[in-house]
Order: structure tokens, then sequence, then C-alpha cells
């Protein structure tokens, strides 16, 4: 079984169960289907071959929901990424993964558009909200689902194929696409939503981003194996906003990281909405606060329960129980199917108690990163992924992250690499060198914090180098602190200390 087919079964058997609800649209699984085979046959008529991969860039909508499982439905490899991106870091991407298609909105197309004259060619640029008829070689996403109604084709599917690619950044700062196979997506989806107990009577509301590969499989993937109805939002727009939606449409399932259960928890009138229908608040992607789990129990009535995974395992590892009592700090037990274990440096495991770095195999692991095969076989050497997240197991099986060995920024529950910011900041002319470091923040998790080197008799403000990051970084990567230095601390052979930098951060 894969995720199209199993979207094609509901469809059929339960046609008039609400699939998805956004603004004042509401689409029945039957409907859902029909427009899933008809942008499939509409790629398939751009010449789209199983293995393609399609760059999906798009927000939360209904068009990405239809896009990702038409692609899937093909055969094709959904390339999901942050719409809100710069230039350069597109740019990466589609050098890296070089997409036959891209699907995406009418604030992007240009972008697309100047990368094509850059040599990036691509069977075409299909846009979710074109006006009019379709102009400047841009294809409208309406009238190629239109272009062929005809009942979709079915097409044999293996469970090794290649389905996603999720980009994250390495140790260089560059993108680095995780390969998750249907298998892992599907096999991943369907053991969350047994866990949660999932049903067709679930409403599950979609607040996190899409092209987050947490959003895919916890919320809208959880929501689609299960015959539950997707609300979805365009993204966070604050804590009555969300309130307002559960009880209006009776919202059963949420998910999000800790930094939008600190906004709810701070929220000082909660009881102006019912929200008794709320039976799941699932977090991820950054740690829980014991304050932030207490406070939301004490005035929702419904304990978070805190999981933990990665891109590279599609990306469920472990959670705490629905049910019973959770361990505060802990990201829970290993989930059915999925094997965990600690490992020292030389991949031995390590007695419980003692810290070591997390390991993980099963059918969640990916099968590689696309066209890294070094990189791949150091990931998952001796049958492990090997995850860079330290960790001690105790008695009972429960983990507890202590570090990472990896140097990523956790913001707002997104991750964040700091040789990807400095590489942006040292290509400013004023800039000598510069380092980048999270710094603890209550809201946020982590907030960035740079420190700049200046070229010789050279002056810059802070503002101004901020500025600079905004034409080639994401909104959330910009750093909100500047420090001007005079130095920074640097072994023998030039490598930046970075645990050096943290204890300047902590002596101030």
């Amino acid at each position: 079984m894969n995720l199209p087919s199993r979207l094609s079964e509901i469809g059929r058997a339960t046609a008039s169960h609400e699939s998805i609800v956004y603004h004042d649209r509401r689409i029945t699984y039957g409907e859902l289907k029909k427009q899933v085979n008809e942008l499939a046959n509409g790629l398939q008529s751009l010449g789209i071959q199983p293995g393609d991969r399609v760059l999906v860039a798009l927000g939360n909508s209904p068009e990405f929901v239809i896009s990702y499982y038409a692609v899937l439905r093909i055969k094709g490899i959904v390339v999901p990424i942050n719409p809100a991106f710069t230039r350069n870091e597109i740019g990466n991407i589609v050098k890296d993964c070089l997409p036959s298609v891209v699907i995406t909105n009418s604030n992007m197309a240009s972008v697309f558009k100047q990368l094509e004259q850059e040599g990036n060619q691509t069977k075409g640029i299909i846009v979710t909200n074109l006006d009019g008829n379709a102009k400047d070689g841009l294809i409208s996403f309406d009238e190629l689902k239109s272009k062929d109604k005809s009942v979709f084709t079915s097409i044999s599917f293996r469970r090794k194929d290649p389905a996603v690619i999720i980009y994250t950044s390495d140790n260089t700062g560059l993108p680095k696409g995780a390969v998750l196979t249907h298998h892992n997506i599907y096999s991943n989806a369907m053991t969350f939503a047994q866990m949660y107990k999932m049903s067709p009577q679930d409403r599950a509301l979609m607040v996190s981003p899409v092209y987050h590969v947490a959003a895919q499989t916890c919320v809208m993937n959880n929501a689609m194996v299960s015959g539950s109805t997707l609300v979805i939002h365009d993204g966070w727009a604050g804590p009555e906003a969300v309130l307002e939606t559960i009880d209006k449409e009776k919202i059963t399932f949420f998910f999000g990281p800790p930094t939008m259960y600190s906004f709810l928890v701070g929220y000082p009138n909660p009881d102006k909405y019912d929200v008794s229908s709320l039976r799941v608040a699932f977090s991820g992607g950054a740690s829980l606060s014991p304050e932030i789990f207490k406070g939301f129990a004490e005035k929702y009535k419904v304990e978070i329960v805190e999981g933990y995974g990665l891109s590279e395992t599609s990306p469920v590892v472990t959670s705490n129980p629905m049910e019973g009592p959770k361990k505060l700090g802990s990201i829970g037990k290993p989930i059915p199917g999925i094997e965990v274990d600690i490992f020292d440096y030389e991949g031995r495991e390590v007695p419980k108690g003692q810290v070591g770095e997390i390991v993980v195999r099963g059918p969640n692991v990916m099968a590689g990163y696309f066209n890294k095969e070094d990189d791949t076989r150091w990931a998952m050497r001796n049958g492990w992924f090997h995850t860079g997240d330290l960790a001690y197991m105790d008695e009972e099986g429960y983990l507890f992250i202590v570090d990472r060995k990896k140097d990523t920024i956790i913001r707002g529950g997104v991750n964040i690499n700091p040789r990807e910011v400095e590489e942006v900041l040292s290509s400013h002319p004023c800039v000598y060198d510069t380092a980048v470091v999270g710094v603890p923040d209550a809201v946020m998790g982590e907030e960035i914090m740079t420190f700049v080197m200046l070229r010789e008799d050279e002056e810059l403000k802070a503002e101004e180098l901020q500025d600079y990051c905004r034409d080639n970084l994401a909104k959330y990567k910009i750093p909100r602190y500047i420090r001007f230095v005079e130095n920074l601390p640097k072994t023998t052979s030039g490598k930046l200390m970075r645990k050096e930098i943290q204890r300047w951060i902590s002596h101030k």
C-alpha cells in the first residue's frame, strides 16, 4: 500500500465525507480524488515520467495537497520547499535536484523564470493562482487540471520507489536532499495515525508549514490515511485564530512546535472558546519545557504529547504515550516497528543512563541523500542511521536528549544551519569573518546571534547587515542579534570554536 492508493480507496469508500476545509472551501474525498487524478493526467501530458522531480513551492493550501498526491500518483518525486526562500536558496536546490516541473504561486513565478533564463530548464512552471489565461510561458494550475478529465490509468508501485526529497542543510551550509521512499512515508503516517487512534470522525488542524516533513506526516498524511478532515490555516496567525478554529470546526488533533503552545498558554482569555473537542495535542521540532506542558494542561485540559524525529526518518522516531503518565523532558519511546539505540563514538551500544548518539533503523529511515553517496554511507554506517543527536535512555526505554553533535539552531521548531547564515554574512564586502550561534529565547526556543569581524577601516551598522541578509535568506534565518568583535576564537587549523563563543554569551 502507498499514500496515493490509500487516498483513492478512501475517495471511493467515503466520497461524500469532508476531506479539506480551507477558508470558505470545503472539499469532499470524492472531489479530492477527482482533482488529484486530473492533475496527475495533466502532469503526464507535460511529459512527466516516473522518477522525475517536481518541485512544489507552495504554502498551506488545498493546492499543496492536490499537487503532492498527484505527483506521487504518477510515481514522480515531490520536492517540497519553503515558498519564502530567496532566489539564492531556491537556486541551490534547483541546481541539485534539477526538477522537471515547478508548481508554485504567482508571487514566486518570476523567481523560477529567472532561474530558467540562467539555464535551469524545466518542462513547465505551473502557477496555482494565475490570473486569466496562461502567459509568459507559465501554465495555469486550474487549466492543467481541466485539460484531461478521463479516469487516471493506474500505475504499479514498489515499496522502495522514491517519493519525496526533503532538503536540509549539511555542515557546509549547502542543501542536502533526504530521499524518502513510498514505504517510508506511508508506514510512518499509518503508524502515527494508529498510535493516535485517528478515524474519519477526527478533524486535524494544520497550522505548521506543510513544506516541512513533520506537518506532512503528522497532519496532512495522518488525516488522509485515516479518512479524517484536514482543516488548513495559511500559517500561524496567533493563538486566537487557532482557538477560534478549534471551537468552530470541532478540531480533535493539533500539531505544532513548543513556540505555538507557548503562545496558546499565554493567551489571556481562552474560556471564550469551546476547545473540549481537542483530544490530541502533539509537539515536536524542539524541546518542550515543563512550564509549557503544565500550563497547557491546566488551561486547556489536554496534555501535550512530545515526540522526536528528523527529515531523514519520515520523520517520527519516538513519542510519549498519548494516554497515561508522560515523562517531562523526555522525547518518549520508539514508535512501533522502529528500533532506536544509543551508541558511543566507536559505534558500540552504551549502558542505560549513559550519553551517546541516537541511532535509528526501521521502515521510516530514508533511502539516502540525493546524489551524495559518501554522505549516505557515513550517515547509514553499520546499518543504522546516525542522527547526530546526543541522548541517554533510561531503564524504561524513554529517551532524553542532552545535546546536538551538529551545530543546528532550532528556532520556533525550524532547523537553521549556522554555516548557511555565515556564508551569506561573509559575502558582504565589509565583513572579514563571522560566527553564528543560537541563544536561548523564551518564546522561540532559540534566536540567532551573530559575531562579526569587519575588514580594516570599514564601518557597518547591524541594521544594514540585516537588510543585506533579507536579499539572500528567508526571514526566519536573519540574525536577531549582531555583535561586532575584534577577533573570533579559532583552533590552530583555523576551525571556529563555537563552544568558546557560547561561553562568551554565558559570561555576559
